[in-house]
């Protein structure tokens, strides 16, 4: 159980059994990566859930023909949370692009097909994991709002896909 103390603090996992964040923890893999290395691109498979263990991940809408940067982010995804949410709801696709923020970060790949499976076959824990990341998206969405508030007007229209 590598990563049981991980999902305790985890808001997605937080309220599951230990019995069940074991189940989890059979399918995952940790993985480091080193500054503005690229995690996943937009538009790819999304085939893990990813869970932040230390370190920062940016959130980048990656202009077509531009090399990226800080200023294309939208958000930051700290230590004891998660990203690619997508992997969790139909078509299965990145919807934004992910980067080592920080000198190094650590990340842990929770398996899309086992987790989905994961949450079929314990369907109490298949309620509780999408609710908290809807909250977890809510809340993200609300600070990008929040954030775009108070950013200068521009005549420029910016579709958000959630």
């Amino acid at each position: 159980m590598a990563y049981l103390e991980l999902f305790k603090r985890v808001d997605a996992f937080c309220a599951l059994s230990n019995d069940e964040l074991s189940v989890i923890d059979g399918f995952c893999t940790r993985k480091k990566f080193i500054h503005n290395h690229r995690l996943f691109k937009e538009g790819d498979s999304a085939a893990h859930l990813w869970v932040v263990e230390n370190g920062l991940i940016d959130l980048r809408f990656d202009l077509p023909n531009s090399e990226t940067s800080d200023e294309s982010t939208l958000s930051s995804v700290s230590e004891n949370n998660i990203t690619g949410w997508s992997s969790l709801v139909p078509p299965y696709r990145y919807k934004l692009s992910a980067y080592c923020a920080s000198e190094e970060c650590t990340v842990v790949m929770i398996e899309r097909e086992r987790l989905l499976e994961f949450m079929k076959d314990y369907p109490d824990a298949g309620y509780k994991v999408p609710s908290a990341m809807l909250t977890v998206v809510g809340n993200r969405f609300e600070r990008l709002r929040e954030t775009a508030d108070q950013a200068p007007f521009s005549p420029v229209k910016v579709t958000v896909h959630m």
